[in-house]
């Protein structure tokens, strides 16, 4: 099919094949198919470019269990409260500036106790530094000891590995050796590197520089690990890049996001629905993906993801057309505000939401520790940048 035609009726706003199938134009009703619906979106996306000095640290994904019938009316008020003229409700034109005050008010009304949508909104945190991490040693030192029969995923060494890098790397490398080994990490394995400009050796001399430099025992042993997954690592680049590549956006972390945010809906409501925003990093082939791992016939890449989700429909759709995704939006993009707060970039914003917002933080996100509660915690104000 010609990428450049739009199809009929699909749906979304995005074109082509990869986009013919999962869409959803019609409006969502809960029990049609059995189920809850709940809506996704998601703040701060980068795709798979997560490190760099511009880009957030953090990705949020909001959620909210409720259908379009029932969205529309909680949309017509809250644009009736706030005087929102838009067409659409959006977090960042109307709700994140510095004299929108009034409007952040109806929203905290709109999540909090007694509010509509009180134990319906979910925001899932994803720590772009410690998916790094965590990719880092799956891609190369699980996929070495899974080939000995060892298993340190389900087991939590993996997990321990990843936190422990996250916690003490900063300071057994340096800030800025520490910052080059993330970067060296998304220049090896995203996508921007499917002619493979950045080989093994070149990847690998970081690693060496990093593991005799560090000085705490921890980091040590790990990245001594790492220096022995050369082999791993060409796997890596035929199975992500060669000519029949079959390892699916590796370093994507709206995929496995998007597949944690269902599972844990599953867990807590039974079987459920979703209808994410037209993101153009979930394709026909990542939605199957996840829905494949609900019935557990997933790719190997999912393997971590929980098992047992009770999943069924997996659509995409334009906010546009869904109030629910507008909803989903104001709860992402709040949920972003927060997580920019306790990384430093303070924002009026951020000060009147966070108190409402982080008892909706998922407590199964995909951060270095196991404390939702500490992102009410404020980081260190960035500094203002001075005219030159």
């Amino acid at each position: 099919m010609n990428a450049s035609v739009r199809l009929p009726n699909d749906g979304t706003g995005l074109l082509g094949e990869p986009y013919s199938r999962r869409n959803c134009p019609q409006a969502t009703r809960d029990g049609q198919p059995a189920g809850r619906w709940i809506a996704l979106d998601e703040s701060g996306w980068d795709g798979d470019q997560l490190h760099g000095m511009d880009r957030s640290r953090y990705l949020t994904i909001g959620s909210v269990a409720i259908s379009d019938e029932d969205a529309a009316n909680l949309v017509d008020d809250l644009r009736r409260t706030t005087r929102v003229q838009a067409p659409e409700l959006k977090f960042g034109t109307s709700f994140a500036k510095d004299g929108q005050t009034q409007r952040r008010k109806a929203l905290v009304a709109l999540l909090g106790p007694g509010g509509a949508l009180e134990k319906r909104a979910s925001v899932y945190l994803l720590d772009k530094h410690y998916f790094i991490v965590g990719k880092l040693i799956d891609l190369f030192v699980e996929e070495q000891t899974y080939k000995q029969g060892l298993d340190i995923r389900n087991t939590g060494i993996a997990r321990k590995m990843a936190r422990d890098l996250v916690a003490e790397g900063p300071r057994a490398l340096g800030p800025v050796l520490f910052d080059r080994l993330l970067a060296a990490t998304v220049a090896f394995t995203s996508y921007k590197n499917r002619d493979q400009q950045i080989s093994v050796d070149d990847f690998y001399n970081t690693v060496e520089e990093a593991w005799a430099r560090s000085s705490r025992r921890n980091v040590t042993r790990l990245l001594g690990l790492l220096r022995t997954t050369r082999v791993e690592a060409h796997e890596y680049l035929t199975d992500a890049f060669g000519p029949d590549a079959s390892l699916p956006a590796a370093l994507e972390p709206l995929i496995p996001g998007v597949a944690a945010v269902t599972a844990n809906w599953s867990q807590r409501m039974g079987r459920v629905n979703i209808l994410t925003d037209d993101q153009r990093a979930l394709t026909d082939y990542h939605l199957d993906n996840i829905r494949d791992e609900a019935r557990g016939l997933g790719h190997p890449e999912f393997r971590y993801i929980s098992q047992d989700v009770r999943l069924g429909e997996l659509l995409r759709g334009k906010s546009s057309d869904h109030p629910s995704l507008q909803l989903a939006d104001l709860v992402a993009g709040a949920g972003f505000a927060v997580a920019k707060r306790h990384d430093g970039y303070i924002t009026p914003a951020g000060e009147e939401l966070y108190s409402v917002i982080v008892p909706l933080i998922d407590p199964a996100g995909m951060l270095s520790h196991d404390e939702p509660g500490r992102v009410a915690q404020a980081g260190i104000p960035m500094p203002t940048p001075q005219p030159r």
